[in-house]
């Protein structure tokens, strides 16, 4: 039975030899039967195995010759090359899969074989320490090796060449004593493990109770599932993704792109005011939404520009443990680097408000609406993005002369002519001292 660490090996190696066209090749005007290149090799093995790439061809077939499913025929390598080199499939009788196992006796046999054939002069001392050892049973190994020997005679040349050369290849990597490619047998591996005991039980209770506890695989999910919402959410600000409208200016000589998505420009468009409804972030990092914000801030009564602690001229509500550190700094503070964040832990904690409680109102409020409705409408004189903003976006009766000039005086005079980051009305704010209730 199959190891399951070799199993999918097996599995590619039957298909090379099902699928492989063996041939004899020459090498130096030696006959190689039974053969084939390194190319096709390589090839094969990408067609059998389902590799997406040549390089990843080479290494299953590296695999494949580390673990003795093949071998070369003349150049002894631990790689295999993508070049005319001769390699040969080993017959499955040889695979590490079905000979698990491998003794001294089997190797004695071996060697006797080869004495008898006068093939290699080392042989004899490799026999010497072999019968030594095997000294009691050293009969019944060179019976063993005449027979075998005897019963390779009798086949054809070339098959006797091909044979031999697989029984060579086989103990060169698998002679005991000698270290190889191969991971340790499954069987040695279940002959060390001890049998469980009741520590053994409790540790592993203990390790599965932590597991139901933390739960990783669902914080896992979560986190995945934000990370899909958050790209769906952005996959059409993606230019990667999704061309940009009119046209990508890098890859083309059109501006208008960079025209429609300046800071000055009066109407902003559909996407860019859809994105303000993505996060707070988005929306305070464009200096059009920072404005359209503030105008939504200053119609709920919620002034941004203020400062905490009693007695400031613009005064915020801070929870007591941010005052605490916000007038800590101030006190600490004596050069104008430490005096600019000083107001750290206050500029936080009122834009954590914000994104919890403004904006969430803003984003359901008419004013975006109308400025969303206006950048879809492109400014058209019966839906401009100032009637949402002043309006609310509700249909009224057509007003007289006089009465729409006095709409468009307040209007001139409540927010600039462009929604820009140049006309955003600067607020100084000058904290006196404060004395903490």
């Amino acid at each position: 039975m199959s190891a399951p660490p070799l199993a999918k090996l097996d599995v590619l190696a039957k298909r090379l030899l099902e699928g492989a066209q063996l041939k004899t090749h020459k090498y130096f005007r030696i006959a190689v039967p039974h053969a084939l290149t390194g190319q096709s090799l390589v090839a094969l093995v990408a067609e059998k195995g389902y590799a997406e790439d040549e390089a990843e061809a080479v290494h299953m077939a590296s695999l494949l010759l580390q673990h003795g499913y093949l071998f070369p025929v003349i150049e002894h390598a631990s790689t295999v090359r993508d070049d005319g080199t001769l390699y040969r499939l080993q017959r499955p009788y040889f695979w590490p899969s079905h000979a698990t196992h491998t003794d001294n006796v089997e190797y004695a046999i071996y060697l006797n074989k080869r004495l008898l054939r006068n093939e290699q002069k080392n042989t004899v001392l490799k026999r010497k320490k072999l019968a030594e050892l095997l000294a009691h049973m050293w009969g019944f190994i060179t019976q063993q090796a005449e027979m075998q020997l005897k019963h390779q005679k009798e086949k054809k040349k070339a098959d006797k060449v091909v044979y031999d050369s697989e029984e060579r290849a086989f103990w060169r990597m698998r002679k005991p004593g000698a270290s190889n490619s191969l991971e340790e047998h499954v069987g040695k591996t279940e002959r060390k493990i001890r049998k469980p005991t009741t520590q053994a039980y409790r540790n592993l209770v203990d390790r599965l109770k932590f597991s139901l506890k933390t739960k990783p695989w669902l914080k896992a999910l979560k986190a995945s599932d934000t990370m899909v919402t958050w790209v769906d959410q952005r996959v059409d600000y993606d230019p990667f993704l999704t061309a940009p409208q009119p046209s990508n200016p890098w890859l083309t000589d059109d501006t208008g792109f960079w025209t429609l998505n300046t800071d000055t420009v009066e109407i902003p468009t559909e996407r860019r005011v859809k994105r303000w409804g993505l996060s707070v972030q988005e929306l305070v990092k464009d200096p059009i939404g920072r404005q359209v914000l503030e105008t939504f801030l200053e119609s709920d009564r919620t002034d941004p520009g203020r400062v905490p602690g009693s007695g400031a001229p613009a005064q915020v509500n801070v929870d007591s443990r941010t005052l605490d550190q916000t007038l800590d700094c101030l006190r600490k503070a004596t050069t104008p680097s430490q005096r600019r964040h000083a107001f750290y832990h206050s500029e936080e904690h009122v834009f954590t408000l914000m994104a919890k409680d403004s904006y969430p109102r803003f984003v359901r409020s008419q004013i975006y609406k109308g400025v969303l409705s206006a950048a879809q409408q492109q400014g058209t004189r019966r839906l401009g993005w100032r009637n949402f903003v002043f309006n609310m976006g509700v249909t009224k009766k057509p007003l007289g002369s006089k009465q729409q000039k006095a709409v468009r005086e307040e209007a001139a005079a409540a927010l600039p002519k462009q929604l820009s980051s140049d006309s955003l009305p600067v607020r100084q704010a000058h904290a006196v001292k404060i004395d903490p209730e």
